[in-house]
C-alpha cells in the first residue's frame, strides 16, 4: 500500500547548520496496518510524515501509495488519499466556521471548490448521522462555531474529518500530546475505533512507549533519521517497555533516556 525506498532529506544543505534529517529510509506498510512510530526529539518522525504528505520534497528516494509514484506530487494533490491529524487541536479545523461548514470542507478535500460551502439538508443529515457514532453529542452542534469546542472535542472532529472521505492512508502526529491525560485516553479510544472500522493504513507518531506497544500491529523506532528497530505480530504483543529499551541500547550502544518517552 505505502512503499518508501531509499528516502533521504537534508535541511539547510551546504550551510554550517546542514542537517541530514532522514537517511535511506525503507518502509512498506500494508493495507490496514496500524504502525506506531517512536523515537527521541529530532529522530525524524515528523519529517517522515511531512515527506509522505508532500510538505517537503526528498533529496533522494521514492514514495508510492497503492502503486502510484507520489514522490513529486504536491501536498494538495495528495489530499485525496491522505488524511492527517496534528498535535495541536487548533490545526485541521477552521475556528470561525461551523461544524457543518468544516465537514463540507472535508468532503471537498483534494477537489476543486466553488465560492460557497453549500450545506444541503441531505448533507446535514449525513453529517448528523455519522457524528452520532462518535458518542460526543457533536451531531447536535452542527451550526455552532468550531472555536467553541473543547480541545478534545475539536481533536475528535479533526480525526473524523481526516477519514470522512475514506483516504488510503491516515497520519497521526502526536495527536494527543496537547491534551490532558483523561481527554487523551478518550481520543486514543476513538482513534482505535475509527482505524479498526475504516481499516485504514495508519502511521501514528507518539512519545509514549507503552501506548506505542499497546496500539496497532507494528511498532518502529527511529533515531538520528533512521529506522533502527521494527517489531510486529506476536513479538510485538509480547514486548514490554523494558524489552524495547534494551533493544535500543543493544543497537545504539547507549540508553534511551528522554523523559517524555518513558511516560505510561
Amino acid at each position: 500500500m505505502l512503499k518508501i525506498r531509499h528516502l533521504s532529506k537534508i535541511f539547510l544543505r551546504g550551510s554550517v547548520n546542514e542537517n541530514l534529517a532522514l537517511r535511506n529510509i525503507n518502509l512498506t506498510v500494508a493495507h490496514a496496518d496500524f504502525v506506531t512510530i517512536i523515537g527521541s526529539n529530532g529522530a525524524g518522525k515528523t519529517t517522515l510524515l511531512n515527506l509522505i504528505s508532500g510538505v517537503y520534497p526528498p533529496e533522494e528516494g521514492r514514495i508510492e501509495i497503492n502503486g502510484m509514484d507520489v514522490t513529486n506530487l504536491p501536498e494538495h494533490k495528495r489530499a485525496n488519499f491522505i488524511g492527517r491529524v496534528f498535535q495541536s487541536p487548533l490545526q485541521g479545523t477552521a475556528s470561525s466556521l461551523t461544524l457543518e461548514e468544516n465537514l463540507a470542507i472535508a468532503v471537498l478535500r483534494g477537489k476543486k471548490r466553488g465560492l460557497r460551502l453549500a450545506v444541503t439538508r441531505k448533507k446535514r443529515e449525513e453529517f448528523r448521522e455519522r457524528l452520532r457514532a462518535l458518542g460526543l453529542g457533536l451531531e447536535n452542534r452542527l451550526q455552532e462555531r468550531v472555536g467553541l469546542l473543547s480541545g478534545g472535542q475539536r481533536q475528535a472532529l479533526t480525526i473524523f474529518m481526516a477519514v470522512f472521505t475514506k483516504p488510503e492512508l491516515l497520519l497521526l502526529d502526536e495527536h494527543t500530546a496537547s491534551l490532558d491525560p483523561k481527554t487523551a485516553r478518550r481520543i486514543i479510544s476513538l482513534t482505535k475505533k475509527i482505524v479498526a472500522e475504516s481499516r485504514l493504513a495508519t502511521l501514528m507518531v507518539t512519545h509514549n512507549m507503552e501506548q506505542a506497544l499497546e496500539l496497532g500491529n507494528r511498532t518502529i523506532v527511529m533515531e538520528e533519521g533512521e529506522i533502527i528497530f521494527d517489531v510486529s505480530g506476536e513479538d510485538k504483543k509480547k514486548m514490554t517497555v523494558k524489552d524495547l529499551l534494551e533493544n535500543f541500547s543493544q543497537i545504539k550502544k547507549r540508553e534511551l533516556v528522554e523523559d517524555k518517552m518513558l511516560l505510561v
